[in-house]
């Protein structure tokens, strides 16, 4: 029997080296990497979430993410020599915590 990989939703998190992408990427203009990759995901059903982290809007596998790293890395192919970090993790429950942001805080008594 075939024991199968079990999906998750995932986070991806990577972070660029500037002096780098001025080399491989482009010298005027090395953030814009960061728009290509955004892109890349985006149009891949993941989320951007902040700064340099996505999640994806599926349960995968981490071998469909392995892949799917694979053929960034080909579409991208200034990516890998730009890569600081690129790390992935399997998203767990997200609570929404902005309730308690929203009730009213008392002001203490002045004496």
């Amino acid at each position: 029997m075939t024991k199968r990989e079990a999906k998750h939703l995932k986070a991806l998190y990577f972070d660029l080296r500037v002096k780098d992408l001025k080399v491989h990427f482009s010298e005027t203009n090395p953030n814009g990497a960061y728009g290509k990759i955004r892109d890349y995901l985006v149009s891949r059903n993941f989320s951007h979430e902040q700064y340099s982290g996505y999640h994806s809007r599926y349960k995968t596998t981490d071998l469909e993410i392995f892949d799917l790293i694979r053929e960034m890395s080909r579409d991208l192919p200034w990516l890998p020599f730009c890569l600081n970090h690129f790390e992935v993790t399997n998203v767990g429950a997200n609570h929404d915590l902005m309730q308690l942001f929203e009730e009213a805080v008392l002001e203490p008594e002045t004496l």
